[in-house]
């Protein structure tokens, strides 16, 4: 009798570990706490950007005579931006200046700047910058590609380009960009000065430009 005893207790006591599997559908290879990858994220769609001819301008500078830098602006640059504001895309442009606006803060020279020797103003009314591509170097920072047309010229150049800001205003979003490149005058057919007389003014000209925009607001 107590073999027997012994025998039905050991029989008893592996009923759990018997059942054990059967207590839980668990299977050895699962991760319950596992979660799915993420999906990528997508890029914003550009934003159109029109250029705010109030707040946006062309700075130019060229040494005279050897001495000094003098320096002249353009007011009122049209056109427009394409950006995406996460800049996860570089920004686009297509600008025109008009040459009539040009500034140096004395009539007798912006007529001379109007006149043959330099932008001629009569045959070539505005100059141009449409962008082809653009390189990015860092946070809203780019090398930015593209046609520059002056008097009838079009040859490509290369623009160091900042995103500035993206603003408020009561009307809506605004961006602003700064871009800084520099051109030889000469290749786009303004030579007086250069060697006759020689050395009245600068070949090698630089332009900084000044641009702030609306961002064009969603359809609904």
């Amino acid at each position: 009798m107590k073999t027997r005893s012994i025998v039905v207790a050991s029989l008893l006591a592996m009923i759990p570990l018997a059942a054990a599997p059967f207590a839980q559908d668990v299977k050895p290879d699962a991760k319950p706490d596992a979660k799915a990858p993420a999906a990528p994220v997508a890029a914003a769609a550009p934003a159109t950007i029109t250029l705010d001819p109030v707040h946006s301008l062309a700075l130019f500078r060229v040494q005279h005579l050897g001495a000094g830098f003098f320096w002249g602006r353009f007011n009122e640059l049209a056109g427009t931006a394409t950006w995406s504001l996460d800049d996860s895309t570089a920004p686009v442009f297509d600008v025109t200046v008009d040459v009539k606006k040009v500034d140096t803060g004395s009539e007798k020279l912006d007529g001379n700047l109007q006149g043959p020797n330099f932008f001629n103003q009569a045959e070539f009314p505005t100059m141009t910058f449409k962008s082809k591509s653009a390189k990015k170097l860092g946070d809203r920072h780019y090398t930015v590609t593209g046609d520059l047309m002056l008097r009838g010229v079009t040859k490509s150049i290369d623009v160091d380009c900042t995103v500035t800001g993206v603003g408020k205003a009561p009307t809506g979003q605004k961006v602003g960009f700064e871009c800084v490149f520099t051109i030889n005058r000469a290749d786009y057919g303004m030579k007086w000065g250069i060697d006759a007389p020689k050395g009245a003014v600068g070949n090698e000209v630089k332009m900084t430009i000044a641009l702030e925009g609306d961002v064009a607001k969603a359809k609904s």
